[in-house]
């Protein structure tokens, strides 16, 4: 009459098992694996999220850069035409070739440059019928991003006088890209055009309209590029107004290096010597032999075949002075051997003392001598040395001498001890100085300064 529970039923439908049955639920395993995939998606989603963020950020800079320098165009258009350059080009003008200001919270650089130009249909007086100004807006803080660059023309004519400026290697073929500077301290005001936009083209040619005439032969051209020498304008140019146009061809090369090996006569390096070398391109520089005798001149100009390099083992360094013409190739490295001699004589003092030892030998003392050689230079506003020649050097009590073509001028038979230095030359300040013989001296470099 009651009825019976079976235990087996209950076993049958409870698992005891560590895992779900194929009934339903997940085991372990795939509830790991589903959480695994999960996190992976998730980090993919946030990637995906910061690059788009990203790409938003760079877009907005880029179009920042853009308004800045569309800006920058509809400002300097809406100047009156003659205000239209450069403080440092030419056009000369009110701009300033360079600006730095904050935009939005983004440091935005900018570069102006204003050029003439001439429309190839233009048949004009002028040789030049436009004026191209391009502005540079780039961002420090996004180096990733190019520059944005924008250019516009101004309408106008170019009334004055012109250089046509061409720059080559020695050879013929064109230099691009060739920096121009134009300075003129004869005009009131000053000439000074060194824009970074006063770059010669494709076929190595700058045409520079709108100057102020000038008969007096003061306008100064300098061409220059990396990696080349410099050449320049000597004598300086006249520029007429109108036509014809100032000429002017200029001559870049590569630079080179010059390795002197100091050896003596066994071809043994000679270290520690000082040695001087002269040249073309008011070339003028010193250095000091290393441990193998060498000594390196890098990054000079090559030497016109009329024009050589001379490198010169000065005296009173303990051997003979010697010195060698170079002829130096562009773009190349050149070993050169100079052989330096020992000094093979002495100088005696005339007032030497004679000691009577015994009545059939005597014992002679002489006083030791030394000398100097005294180098007068100056430097111009280049950089460049310039050996003074008809320089006044007084050394001590000795009689006043004059420094030869070269700049220089030897004072020998000197008994060891400090004098005092004295050197004078018209246009230049008094050098006042004091020096020590100690009969192995160097050459005494003296600088003397322009009033």
């Amino acid at each position: 009459m009651g009825h019976t529970l079976s235990l087996e039923r209950f076993r049958s439908r409870s698992p005891i098992r560590g895992y779900a049955s194929s009934s339903g639920g997940f085991t372990l395993i795939e509830t790991l694996v589903a959480g695994l995939v999960l996190v992976v998606g998730l980090i993919a989603i946030a990637q995906f999220f910061a690059s788009a963020a990203s790409r938003i950020t760079e877009s907005d800079v880029r179009s920042l850069l853009m308004q800045v320098a569309n800006r920058e165009i509809e400002d300097i258009r809406a100047l009156p035409y003659e205000d239209v350059g450069t403080t440092d080009g030419n056009p000369l003008g009110v701009l300033s070739p360079t600006a730095t200001r904050d935009e939005d919270g983004v440091q935005v650089q900018i570069t102006r440059e204003v050029i003439y130009v001439t429309d190839s249909s233009y048949s004009g007086p002028y040789p030049a019928n436009y004026r191209r100004v391009t502005v540079t807006a780039s961002s420090s803080q996004h180096p990733e991003l190019a520059p944005v660059v924008v250019s516009s023309f101004v309408a106008g004519g170019a009334p004055g006088g012109t250089l046509d400026i061409l720059v080559t290697r020695a050879n013929g073929d064109p230099i691009p890209d060739a920096q121009i500077t134009v300075t003129n301290t004869h005009l009131s005001p000053n000439v000074n055009i060194s824009s970074s936009a006063m770059r010669t083209d494709s076929n190595g040619r700058l045409v520079i309209p709108g100057l102020t005439p000038d008969a007096t032969q003061s306008y100064h051209v300098i061409a220059s590029k990396s990696g080349y020498n410099l050449d320049w304008t000597d004598p300086d140019v006249v520029v007429n107004d109108g036509v014809p146009y100032a000429s002017v061809t200029l001559i870049l090369e590569p630079l080179s290096s010059l390795v002197i090996h100091l050896i003596d006569p066994a071809a043994m390096p000679i270290a520690g010597k000082i040695l001087t070398i002269t040249g073309p391109w008011n070339f003028n520089q010193q250095g000091v032999t290393v441990e193998d005798g060498t000594l390196t001149f890098s990054n000079i100009p090559y030497s016109p075949s009329a024009n050589l390099y001379n490198v010169a083992l000065e005296s009173g360094q303990g051997y003979e002075p010697a010195s060698q013409n170079v002829d130096l190739p562009s773009g190349t490295t050149l070993h050169v051997d100079l052989v330096a001699n020992p000094l093979t004589t002495t100088t005696t003092d005339p007032a030497s003392t004679t000691t009577t030892v015994s009545p059939s030998s005597t014992t002679t003392t002489t006083a030791p001598l030394g000398s100097l050689l005294v180098i007068v230079r100056s430097t111009d506003w280049w950089g460049w040395d310039h050996n003074q020649s008809g320089a006044f050097v007084k050394l001590g009590d000795y009689p006043e001498q004059r420094t030869n073509d070269r700049g220089r001028t030897t004072f020998s038979d000197l008994p060891l001890g400090t004098y005092p230095l004295v050197v004078r030359k018209t246009g230049f300040d008094e050098y006042i100085g004091e020096v020590t013989i100690t009969g192995d001296n160097a050459p005494e470099i003296i600088y003397i300064t322009r009033k």
